[in-house]
């Protein structure tokens, strides 16, 4: 247990260490000049403790994978505006899906928050976050709304992951408009629907297109090889694509896995997808209406 000898303490990793419920205020709590703690996997339980409030000088937290409850909103966490890194999954917290207690937190950069209550909440028009994220996580089970709206105004993303959320709407091609260092976009098992779209140039960043399980009608873009030639993993299944494969797939030199299963697709597998896709190690094109051939 951690007692007053600790007080200089700045790293703290105890995951997995079946640690009691009362560590937090006996222990953690007058570690004043905690920089860096992670209990995550520890099965600690209830509200947080106002006491860390204290601990001003935190950069990274991970208290994810316990038993931890409350909304949020009205949590110490809120008054750490130091804090870098926020990892909160796996969990039984309430959190807005617009992030507002935590626009203060000037430095914030990544934000995981899967398996946990996301709830609509009250989006203010005239506030927008200090932050700029690098990463954010967010999953659920109950959501069902629009998209988060204050990702609007965030320009340094190279990680966005949403899913199970039911988000309803059109594909967020602004999401890669706005941020061109983006490396993955994961929106798999939303609501999301309408046509595939774009961006308005050339993203030379991303690497991962998920949006599997989702309301995607019409064709693929003729383009999307030229327009997205870094993409390493692509999977569009489970949705309502039809028409037939365009052959700028052939473009993307990278690409290591390619998943267009069930979906509504027709005619031939092109063969500049065959020529050109030398790093292709996994094809899905199940249940689909495509022909043998190669043209």
């Amino acid at each position: 247990m951690l007692n007053g000898s600790f007080n200089s303490l700045q790293i703290l990793w105890l995951d997995g260490s079946n640690l009691p419920n009362t560590f937090l205020e006996q222990g953690i709590c007058k570690s004043l000049h905690l920089q860096d703690l992670s209990i995550a996997d520890n099965d600690l339980g209830g509200e947080l403790p106002w006491c860390l409030a204290n601990l001003t000088s935190l950069k990274s937290v991970d208290i994810s994978s316990n038993q931890f409850t409350g909304d949020i909103s009205s949590s110490p966490l809120k008054m750490l505006t130091s804090v870098q890194d926020l990892r909160l999954s796996n969990n039984n917290f309430q959190i807005p899906i617009s992030l507002e207690p935590f626009f203060n937190h000037s430095k914030l950069k990544t934000f995981y928050a899967s398996n946990t209550e996301i709830y609509a909440g009250i989006e203010s028009q005239h506030l927008s976050p200090k932050f700029q994220l690098n990463f954010i996580i967010l999953s659920a089970y109950k959501y069902n709304g629009s998209f988060p709206k204050f990702l609007y105004s965030q320009h340094d993303l190279k990680t966005v992951v949403l899913y199970n959320l039911n988000l309803n709407g059109e594909f967020p091609v602004w999401l890669l408009n706005n941020n061109t260092n983006l490396e993955t976009l994961y929106l798999v098992n939303n609501s999301f629907s309408g046509l595939l779209q774009l961006p308005i140039h050339y993203h030379l960043s991303l690497k991962g297109l998920h949006i599997s399980i989702n309301s995607f009608h019409g064709h693929i873009p003729t383009r999307i090889g030229a327009y997205l030639p870094m993409l390493q993993y692509l999977n569009m299944s489970r949705n309502a694509l039809d028409g037939s494969i365009p052959s700028s797939v052939g473009d993307m030199k990278l690409l290591k896995m390619l998943d267009l299963s069930n979906n509504l697709l027709t005619g031939q597998i092109p063969r500049q997808m065959v020529v050109g896709c030398l790093s292709l190690q996994h094809l899905v094109l199940s249940n689909n209406s495509l022909q043998d051939e190669i043209c």
